[in-house]
Order: C-alpha cells, then structure tokens, then sequence
C-alpha cells in the first residue's frame, strides 16, 4: 500500500502544476478556410474567404442541400484588416490552418505580391504546404465561387487536381508559399506560379445546379504558368512553354507528347516521358561572355504509333530517338527564345547557375540581367533512350490490308 502511494504522490503533483488545453479551439466556434482569394481593390485589397459549411458536409454526394462552401468577402487597407471586416458577416471565428489553396486575382499580380506574401509569411495561423496559384484574366473572388462537382469541397478539387497535374502533366505546376518566396530570394533566378481560369458561365458556376449536371456549366482549369519578373506577374505561358519551363527546373514526373514519324512518313508517334533531368552548363567564351548549355537526359516509351514504321529494325527506334531529341531541342530553345525576348525574365535558373561558377562575372550583370539574358548564347543538349514498346510489336496499321 506504501509503494501505491509513492507511485500516486508524483502523479498527483504533476497533474495539479500541468496546464489544460487553455488554448483549444472547438470545431463548432470557428469558420474553417479553406481557400483565399487577394484582389486588387480601390480600399486595397479584396479578400475572399471559401469557408466549409459544416451542416452539408455530413451529406450524401447525391442529396440536393445548399452549397457546401460558404463564400465571404469585404475590402481593407491591408489583409488582416479585410479578414477583420469579414467577421462582420461570418457567425464564427475565422480558422486559416486547414488553407488548402490561396487565390492571386491577375492586377494584383501584376502590381506585385510582396506586401501580401509579407504578411501571409509572418502569421503563424497559416501553414506553408498551400498552393498558390494565379487567375488568367480575372478576379480569384470568382473561382473561389465556383461550386465543383467531383469534390464537395471546391478548394480541395483544386488543390487535387494542382496535385495530380504537376505528377502527370508537364504544362502545370505545384508552388508553395516557401517556394515562391524562396525563388524571390535567389539571385539570378526568377519564380513561377500555377495559373487557374475558370471554364464555362461563370455564373452558372456559382449556383447548385453546378453540382448536379453530367457537364457543368462552369468548371476550374489550369492555365500553364505565371511567370514573374521579381514579384509582378509579367506574362503567361502557353502549353509548350510551361512544359520547357517544368523540364529546365527539373519538375517533369511524367508525361506524353509525340513527334513526326521517321523516314518522312506520314503520321506521328506518340511518346510517354517517364524521367527527366536538366543540367545547365555556363563556361566564358574568349571574350569572357558567358556561354550556356542545357543537357537533357530523357527515358522515354513508345505510347501509340500512328504510322507504318517497322519496328521488329534497330535503326527505327534511333530514328524515333533523333526525331524526339530534335523535337526536345527545337521546343525548348524556342520557349527560352520566347520568354527572354517578350518578358526579359529569367525563370529559368541561367543567372543562377552563371552566378554559382563565376560570382565575380555575376556581379557585373546583377544590375540588369534581363537585358544580357536577351543576348546570351544558350545551346540545347538532348540525350534520349527509348526504352520500350508497349506490349504488341509492329503497329497495328501494318497489319491491316486495305
């Protein structure tokens, strides 16, 4: 009995000096957030909350209720005072720790981001595994009230779909708050950011019935990446472009493509790229100008061949691999081309890597960059390996007799 009570003793006296949960927030006290959308207003900014509506989120996918998100707005001088503003309507403490995405409107962007990435970074509420994305030509108010139907909640289709895009699609990409800022950081380097658009009637988009039609009349899609000058959005970048972009940052997982046929055939054949790496090389010509390489190294598998090409031959799988090595080439350096000569920015890491080999040499560009990036040589260096086939040897068209 004395051995229990000298157990007890210490266990008695830690519970009694031990602080309670005097921090705990319950869930039934505070508007949960998951999206954030900035706009550009003449008070400011115009915030935009996305808050769960926690009496439909017990529903049935099928059941007809209200929206499952709640969407908020008001207008302030700096963020945390339009967060403040929004308290006026929401019946709840606002809870910004579950934000799956956060929303640029296209003119704040272009003013630039450092206030709001300023204050974003600095409050603790938030956590940095968010997305960023930027709207193509329009308000971030309006895609966060597109209601979406494969996910009930629209922030957490967005953030899914940013997700399983930038694995299997090379055009997309995936930015975190710690990225972006990271990016503003470095020198000789310039950040990008996901773009989003809204597809279809907007309007439609923010009704229920959005939720209940085989084909929405309005749905939220990727528009390629943003591309930044500092922290002002510059310009975008088409399909082609964001895929050279995510090649040359080694952000490529996989993805599909396809190239002419060999042997001037007609047709093409389509190309699954399962690895990907980038190297970019910087050496001083005679003139002690910086000289840029890119190598590539591509594993690569035959998807679909839409042409009569033998392929039980060597020499046509060489073809192929010169042809997409070509493509690779050809794509890349007019993406480069393109951004360099329209924007003068580089988010390609060619500043950066000339400043990690020759700092002293960096110095003397640092100042204005964008104009030597205009002029510097830049070559492409694919290597290709096509791997396999698939599981059936000479293409299909071969076989069939007309």
């Amino acid at each position: 009995m004395t051995v229990n009570r000298l157990i007890l003793i210490p266990i008695i006296l830690g519970l009694a000096i031990l602080p309670g949960c005097w921090s705990r927030k319950e869930l039934n006290e505070l508007a949960v957030i998951m999206a954030l959308g900035i706009d550009k207003d003449d008070k400011g900014y115009m915030v935009t909350a996305q808050v769960i509506n926690p009496s439909e989120i017990g529903l049935q996918r099928g059941s007809v209720g209200a929206s499952p998100v709640i969407v908020y707005s008001a207008p302030g001088q700096t963020i945390p005072d339009a967060l403040q503003r929004i308290l006026s309507q929401a019946p709840r403490k606002l809870y910004l720790s579950h934000m799956r995405v956060l929303i640029f409107g296209e003119a704040l962007a272009r003013d630039g981001l450092s206030d709001v990435l300023d204050y974003i970074s600095r409050n603790s509420e938030f956590r940095t595994d968010f997305y960023l994305a930027v709207t193509q030509g329009g308000k971030a108010a309006d895609v966060l009230q597109v209601l979406t139907p494969f996910e009930h909640i629209p922030a957490n289709s967005l953030y899914s779909s940013i997700l399983v895009s930038n694995k299997q699609w090379a055009a997309t990409g995936k930015v975190t708050l710690q990225q972006f800022v990271t990016e503003l950081s470095r020198d000789g380097a310039n950040p990008v950011m996901s773009g989003v658009e809204i597809s279809g009637d907007k309007q439609q988009g923010k009704t229920v019935s959005n939720l209940h039609s085989v084909k929405p009349k309005a749905q939220l899609r990727h528009a390629g990446l943003a591309l930044f000058k500092g922290d002002k959005l510059v310009g975008w970048a088409d399909e082609s472009t964001s895929k050279s972009i995510n090649y040359l940052l080694r952000n490529v997982h996989t993805t599909v493509g396809y190239v002419k046929c060999p042997k001037h055939k007609p047709g093409i054949v389509g190309i699954s790229i399962n690895q990907s790496s980038a190297h970019i090389r910087v050496k001083l010509n005679q003139e002690g100008e910086p000289e840029f390489w890119v190598d590539f190294q591509i594993d690569a598998d035959l998807e679909a061949v839409q042409c009569s090409i033998d392929l039980t031959q060597e020499e046509s799988f060489r073809l192929i691999e010169i042809e997409l090595k070509e493509a690779m080439r050809v794509l890349t350096l007019q993406s480069i081309n393109t951004i360099r000569e329209k924007y003068g920015t580089d988010v390609f890491g060619f500043g950066e890597a000339l400043h990690r080999k020759y700092p002293k040499q960096w110095n003397k560009y640092r100042d204005h960059w964008s104009d030597k990036f205009r002029q510097v040589q830049i070559s492409i260096e694919p290597h290709v390996s096509l791997r396999r086939i698939g599981s059936i040897g000479q293409p299909l068209r071969s076989e069939v007799h007309e």
